[in-house]
């Protein structure tokens, strides 16, 4: 049977670097120990923080989604518009960043279109641009540019939608090329409006629409050659 080695005997049999290394490791936490432990207490008390914070922001993005549950009936209720608007404004300003607060914002830009207030409407629906989560975009680029249409700024509705329109996935994406055809060509730019019946043309979501397509940009091309 193997006579068992000694702790002791192992300890004295290290390699001189290891030993070395070792005195100087407990040297340095001597020296520095309340760095360390301080160190250690701030990486404990962030994390700490942290996971408060994650778990109150949950809980307020449950309370606005319980609040905007709530009111969603009377959204299509016109009755209930000015109501309707204090709640929802009540719900931006307490559950700021939370996503049933933005949903509330783009109710709120929708039911001042609804109400003619286009100009409010559009403002409201400008300061949802910035901030708009993914997804959010062509929604509220198409609804923007529906608010400059009907105060007759056509080349303005045309420009909120363009820098979305080739990010668009379809069905979506077709609706915004014709809108941008419809709205170019009010604008009087017929060269430009011709892009997008190209476009529609390639990729035709309905097949039964080309002959329609076709003729519009004919029509386009043909507006735009006489200007020249």
């Amino acid at each position: 049977m193997a006579k068992p080695r000694s702790r002791k005997r192992d300890f004295v049999e290290q390699p001189p670097e290891v030993f070395s290394l070792q005195l100087r490791l407990l040297q340095y936490l001597k020296e520095y120990w309340k760095w360390v432990t301080a160190g250690l207490v701030a990486v404990f008390l962030g994390l700490a923080a942290w996971g408060i914070m994650a778990q109150i922001q949950a809980r307020r993005s449950e309370q606005a989604g319980a609040a905007m549950a709530a009111i969603a009936p009377l959204l299509s209720q016109p009755e209930a518009g000015t109501k309707v608007m204090k709640d929802l404004d009540r719900i931006i300003k307490d559950f700021p960043g939370a996503p049933a607060a933005q949903e509330a914002a783009i109710f709120r830009a929708h039911l001042l279109y609804q109400a003619g207030n286009y100009a409010e409407a559009a403002k409201a629906y400008e300061g949802l641009r910035a901030s708009a989560a993914a997804g959010w975009e062509p929604l509220i680029a198409e609804s923007l540019s529906y608010c400059y249409e009907v105060q007759g700024d056509f080349r303005k509705a045309a420009k909120v939608l363009q820098p979305v329109a080739d990010k668009t996935a379809a069905p979506l994406q077709n609706e915004i090329y014709r809108r941008l055809a419809m709205l170019l060509e009010k604008a009087g730019d017929q060269q430009e409006a011709a892009q997008y019946w190209r476009k529609l043309l390639d990729k035709p979501s309905d097949p039964a629409l080309l002959p329609y397509f076709n003729e519009k940009l004919a029509a386009a091309e043909a507006a735009s050659q006489k200007k020249k």
